[in-house]
């Protein structure tokens, strides 16, 4: 496991996934999700990868993050957190991602799903 901190979140670098913790109070924008999908993306080299956003903390992700052109390289997205409220923003962040988006109540679950991904699809 690699990990890596910027100034907006987080992230522990895995085989074939990245799992991401944002920062608390912070607004996620498409500038912001651009810079960090390219952080991620120069850590994978231009592979596939499974994006893991564990949502501990209380921060804003604005839907303009979802920009098609930000996410090419991401081909699946786990949510995770046990807030209700979170679950229900996911479903609005779901319909502006076109490939596999799942939700999970915990980490071990999105990672097993995650290892698993590229075996399946």
């Amino acid at each position: 496991m690699i990990e890596k901190i910027t100034e907006f979140y987080k992230m522990e670098f895995y085989d074939s996934y990245v799992i991401i913790e944002a920062n608390a109070n912070i607004v996620v924008n498409s500038a912001i999700a651009e810079k960090t999908i390219q952080t991620i993306v120069d850590q994978f080299n231009g592979k596939k990868f499974v994006l893991i956003s564990n949502r501990i903390s209380n921060y804003t992700l604005k839907l303009d993050a979802y920009s098609p052109g930000i996410l090419k390289k991401v081909k699946g997205i786990a949510i995770v957190s046990k807030n209700e409220e979170v679950r229900k923003k996911a479903i609005l962040e779901q319909e502006k991602f076109n490939s596999s988006f799942a939700f999970f109540q915990n980490l071990d679950d999105a990672k097993h799903w995650a290892e698993n991904f590229f075996v399946s699809y």
